[in-house]
């Protein structure tokens, strides 16, 4: 390895040594708040640059860094590739545009005291999660980001954050024993946990002596562990609880963050890790085909109950928590027929991670939205707003531009994900009538409802005469500012879609190129 390569892998550990620095730093200075507040942004700014410049490194192939020079597959490795490091600088958006929000709408005696820390505690365990080479340590970066998410659940202490935030630790404590005893139970049965050796052996199972029945059964034990940490049905019931009790920064961290580790680990375990040969034919008995026909399931079940549940919420928090969850189902959807079909596997990761962006940006700025109304109205039910477009129009626009870039309509970002999604089966010859049938019936379906709770949304809420509730109501500026940011970048990125696209068609093949990965951690290449 050449010295400008070796500077630039040992650049790989910055970002997650920034967030650990900052969070420490700011749980230091908690006498000032100033000086707290400044750590904070300033972490953050450089969180962003190192994310940002990491990404451009990747291009040409994966990043890899050994702790403590252990070679691979007997050290800790991390791993940066396009696709992670994709999903990081989404991590970092959204993360910057919370902490703004915060400054002005979070207690300032919490702030002072443990708000700031906790925040880069959490990014720090995302960052882990995301950049970690093996099995065992992304478990290990799961529970980091469970701990501080489960703190900041219940960060008012309220009884419905308490209830709430047991719940959320409960089930989420259960997964990851689940998650433990699948890592557990592939490791007895290949011997490794470094992904990119378990890539290998799974592609040698005789020369290994693997029993592929032991790795599909504990490999679908980690697919219902990722359902459950997506939020996918039936293992959804959390979310609607956690949303409305979480106060708003956090649900918008919990949806635009959190809620994409567990897509990006079930991505990159089965498609990256586990082999695929050149057609994996319907009724084979593989990982993939098992993974593909249970996630089809998942993701159509989350679309339609999602939608139809998200139409019958008059309070704002759960409309979107119900959102959340069918669009986690849109996501989803072309990771089956990826799955299933490896000619289509380029094109619906690209659909899969054009949805994922847009929802970390959108749902983000409407949970902001949602804290705005609450602080100034003091109630986010739809039956007491109206007018809300005359009263505050910086806030309506970015409620009016997120909310349907989620249902998919021009020019805004999200239109990208849906006509991805729409000529996925149109140019894909291997798909059976019965699956194209019904991904485009579910889908026109899904998007139908997305329509309708996103125009009752608007029409309550935002449309009509001013009540008095609104009347009354004063949403500061500063905080219209950060939803502005947020409304400018889904209408940038929708515009100037043809300038992202390679970055994004990068991370596509970068998640499903398992060669480039084994040969990048096994031989330094």
């Amino acid at each position: 390895m050449s010295t400008s390569a070796s500077i630039v892998s040992h650049a790989l550990v910055l970002p997650l040594l920034i967030a650990l620095l900052t969070a420490s730093l700011t749980l230091l200075s908690r006498q000032s708040l100033k000086l707290t507040i400044s750590l904070s942004l300033l972490g953050t700014c450089a969180y962003v640059a190192s994310v940002i410049s990491l990404l451009f490194s990747v291009q040409h192939g994966p990043l890899v860094y050994q702790f403590s020079a252990w070679p691979a597959p007997y050290g800790i490795s991390f791993v940066a590739d396009s696709f992670a490091l994709l999903l990081l600088c989404i991590t970092a958006i959204v993360t910057a545009g919370v902490l703004l929000y915060s400054i002005t709408t979070v207690d300032e005696s919490k702030q002072k005291f443990s708000y700031h820390s906790l925040l880069h505690f959490m990014l720090f365990g995302v960052t882990g999660a995301l950049l970690t080479g093996d099995l065992f340590n992304l478990f290990v970066w799961f529970e980091v980001t469970l701990m501080t998410s489960y703190v900041l659940v219940t960060f008012y202490s309220t009884s419905k954050q308490t209830k709430a935030g047991m719940t959320y630790v409960v089930l989420n404590l259960i997964g990851g024993a689940f998650m433990l005893i699948s890592i557990g139970g592939i490791y007895a049965t290949t011997g490794t946990l470094n992904l990119a050796d378990l890539s290998y052996r799974l592609s040698h199972p005789d020369l290994y002596n693997i029993s592929i029945p032991s790795v599909i059964l504990f490999s679908m034990i980690l697919f219902v562990v990722f359902a459950l940490k997506s939020g996918l049905v039936p293992l959804h019931f959390w979310v609607p609880l956690v949303y409305q009790a979480a106060p708003s920064p956090i649900s918008a961290l919990l949806s635009g963050v959190v809620k994409k580790v567990g897509l990006y680990a079930m991505i990159r375990i089965f498609f990256t890790v586990f082999p695929s040969g050149d057609s994996t034919p319907l009724g084979e008995f593989s990982i993939l085909t098992i993974f593909g026909i249970s996630l089809f399931v998942l993701s159509a079940t989350s679309i339609i109950f999602g939608g139809i549940s998200a139409l019958s919420q008059d309070n704002i928090d759960n409309l979107l928590a119900y959102s959340s969850i069918s669009q986690m189902g849109f996501i989803m959807l072309p990771l089956s027929l990826a799955a299933l079909f490896p000619s289509i596997r380029e094109m619906a990761l690209i659909a899969t991670i054009i949805l994922t962006l847009n929802h970390s940006l959108a749902k983000a700025s409407l949970f902001l939205a949602s804290g705005c109304i609450k602080n100034a109205i003091g109630s986010a039910n739809l039956s007491d707003l109206g007018g809300l477009s005359r009263h505050s129009p910086i806030l309506s626009i970015s409620v009016f531009v997120s909310i349907f870039s989620l249902v998919g309509l021009p020019p805004v970002f999200g239109f990208f994900g849906k006509l991805h999604l729409l000529i996925l089966p149109l140019n894909a010859e291997p798909i059976q009538t019965m699956y194209s049938s019904l991904f485009v019936l579910i889908l026109l379906l899904g998007t139908v409802l997305s329509f309708l709770y996103a125009i009752r949304l608007w029409n309550t809420g935002f449309w009509g005469a001013i009540s008095s509730t609104v009347s009354d109501s004063t949403i500061p500026v500063q905080n219209q500012y950060v939803l502005l940011f947020f409304t400018i970048l889904l209408i940038s990125l929708g515009i100037g879609f043809e300038h992202i696209s390679p970055l994004i068609e990068s991370a596509s093949r970068s998640a499903i190129d398992s060669s480039g990965y084994i040969e990048a951690v096994l031989y330094h290449r």
